[in-house]
């Protein structure tokens, strides 16, 4: 059996390399083959772009609501528009709250919360919005344009009105079904 100078066997030093280089393989293969939203692009263009549909500002790779310091309305020779816009209007929704057990005398109050937490979170993020709020089967389906902006109004419809809430992912988490329900109260039984 051959020894390394300090006693060690090689199969079990060789043993231990191959296992760590696996690691590294396993780690380098998952960040290679990460899927990303293939509306966000890939270079920074250079400079400050303004979208034509929503008015939306994109400087050093962050999309804002208010223009960049030193922004003077620039013309562009063709139309640039957002990621946001462009799910719009593609009709590719990043997450889907689906609504059971709205009353029809509370859908104002249900529609005036969910424009309310789009907003707060347009704020910090512009490309966070609702697609369309349709009526199907007795409750409300609400298409977003992030998985994240579903979550968060899955979790304010909760802590309005109580409920039961259920998230299912997709792929690699790039889509979310989240499922809103009321909560039914049985009537309690009393002692005879």
């Amino acid at each position: 059996m051959a020894r390394y100078t300090d006693g060690e066997d090689l199969t079990e030093r060789s043993l231990a390399h191959a296992s760590s280089a696996e690691k590294i393989n396993n780690t380098l293969y998952k960040k290679d083959h990460v899927e990303r939203d293939m509306y966000l692009p890939r270079l920074d263009p250079k400079g400050v772009i303004q979208c034509s549909g929503c008015g939306a500002f994109h400087h050093r790779r962050h999309w804002t609501l208010t223009p960049p310091g030193g922004f003077s309305s620039q013309i562009h020779g063709h139309l640039v528009f957002c990621p946001a816009c462009r799910k719009i209007r593609d009709r590719f929704p990043g997450g889907e709250l689906t609504l059971r057990g709205v009353e029809a005398g509370n859908r104002g109050e249900f529609a005036r919360i969910l424009r309310n937490e789009e907003s707060r979170a347009r704020e910090k993020n512009p490309l966070e919005r609702i697609m369309r709020m349709d009526a199907e089967n007795g409750g409300w389906r609400v298409e977003t344009t992030t998985e994240k902006l579903a979550q968060r109004l899955g979790r304010s419809i909760k802590k309005a009105r109580g409920g039961k809430l259920a998230y299912k992912w997709g792929h690699n988490n790039k889509f979310v079904r989240v499922s809103w329900q009321k909560e039914i109260c049985e009537p309690s039984k009393g002692k005879r």
